[in-house]
């Protein structure tokens, strides 16, 4: 069912139903009026014709009678009379009319049959006479339903008018939902501008500002989507290039440099690898997929991770651990994303210090928060290169190695869970402070 059918439903109802509800009130009241007001009629014409006997000076008897005549032949239309005496004699009466009941039963307000016909009467005692006037029940239930007929029609004729109101009402009230839809639908299918909510009644901005708010997701997740699509054709052009190289020279060359060129290839093929994965987090850190499903990781398991990986790699033994917590601790982060950033920071630090100097990894806590703190005795960068290093594929000048993603993950992974990422730089030594929240148990 559409809206516009629903409120009219439910206007329409509620309006027809208080109306019915007053209509049939109003209507009762009026036909109890006009039966008050027939009823008084009879009454008024019996005390008339009353009035008029005590005029008449006593004895009273037939021949006296005859000036009533014409008083009972004047009556209003519809309504007969008829005078007796106590004795039931019939003394002047309206043509063809003649009330027989006993006299009890016609004294004041009374229903009477006659020759099948119901009467309403209503009689009274002046003079040791009866006097009863009555009108057919037939003609006051016919001038009832005129009446309530002509006073329910111009009711009726508005209940209509209303509903008919109420319908284009409710179109006319709707016409910026329509808009709405219209500006949508003409709408291409890349253009993900927000809407504009000034023109929006108010009850409809909220609907707007929510239409905005996922045309905004939208538009991230498309720019997403871009990023990593050319951020993966800029950085696998390189490797692949090199693997085509190498796999040619090894066709053409002798047997030893073939083997040589196959070696190259290989670490090509490594880099390549190393690089899409290092992609493919970035891009679930940067969507909406939920990580909660994910065990935490503690302190000790994240840094053992991180060191068993790190163990055939070229540097190894210059990594001096020391951790200043004095129990194990759960991370409020997956232990498999800390892990990583762990490892990055560390590699970066093995690659961009001098080849004899140590690499220092602290692990204390401080607040809520566990610390990892990873210090080199490298030049390090300064605090605006080190903002530009989170970017995506930054790398230093003096940068022979990497894919300018490790940092950037690092951030990443920060952002997501809570953390922060700070670097210091002194005349000796460069450290990088990365920091999570941890879970209470």
């Amino acid at each position: 069912m559409s809206l516009r059918k629903r409120l009219l439903l439910i206007l329409g109802g509620t309006f027809v139903l208080l109306w019915g509800v007053a209509a049939l009130w109003m209507l009762g009241e009026l036909r109890h009026e006009v039966e008050r007001i027939l009823d008084e009629r009879l009454a008024s014409s019996a005390n008339m014709v009353a009035g008029l006997l005590e005029q008449i000076p006593a004895p009273v008897g037939a021949p006296q009678l005859s000036p009533l005549t014409s008083q009972i032949f004047g009556l209003k239309r519809g309504l007969v009379c008829q005078v007796r005496n106590l004795r039931g004699e019939v003394l002047v009466r309206s043509p063809n009319m003649f009330f027989s009941e006993p006299d009890e039963e016609l004294l004041g307000f009374a229903v009477t049959a006659i020759d099948g016909q119901q009467w309403r009467t209503f009689t009274v005692q002046r003079r040791n006479l009866l006097i009863t006037t009555g009108d057919k029940m037939e003609e006051r239930e016919h001038l009832q339903r005129v009446i309530l007929v002509a006073a329910a029609s111009p009711v009726l004729l508005a209940l209509v008018g209303s509903l008919v109101l109420i319908w284009l009402g409710i179109g006319r009230g709707l016409a910026p939902l329509q808009v709405l839809r219209l500006q949508l639908a003409q709408r291409k299918a890349d253009d993900l501008t927000e809407l504009d909510s000034a023109l929006a009644p108010k009850e409809l901005q909220p609907l707007v500002g929510t239409l905005n708010q996922l045309l905004a997701r939208l538009s991230d997740l498309l720019q997403r989507e871009r990023r990593f699509n050319d951020d993966a054709a800029h950085e696998l052009r390189t490797p692949l290039t090199a693997i085509k190289t190498h796999l040619q020279v090894a066709q053409r060359a002798e047997p030893e440099h073939a083997i040589a060129s196959l070696a190259k290839a290989q670490l090509a093929v490594e880099r390549m690898q190393a690089t899409i994965e290092q992609l493919l987090l970035l891009s679930r850190l940067s969507s909406s997929e939920d990580f909660s499903a994910i065990e935490p990781g503690s302190v000790q398991n994240v840094a053992r991770t991180v060191l068993d990986n790190l163990f055939a790699s070229e540097g190894f033994e210059r990594i001096q651990v020391d951790s200043q917590l004095e129990q194990d601790v759960l991370l409020a982060v997956p232990e498999s994303l800390a892990a990583v950033a762990l490892r990055n920071l560390l590699e970066n630090a093995l690659v961009h210090s001098p080849a004899n100097s140590p690499v220092e990894l602290t692990i204390c806590l401080q607040l809520d928060a566990v610390v990892f703190k990873v210090t080199d005795q490298g030049e390090g960068i300064s605090a605006e290169l080190f903002e530009q290093a989170q970017q995506r594929f930054w790398r230093a000048k003096s940068a022979n190695r990497g894919s300018g993603l490790g940092l950037a993950i690092v951030a990443a992974i920060a952002q997501r869970f809570a953390g922060t990422l700070t670097a210091n730089k002194t005349q000796t030594n460069f450290s990088v402070a990365l920091s999570f929240p941890i879970l209470f148990s």
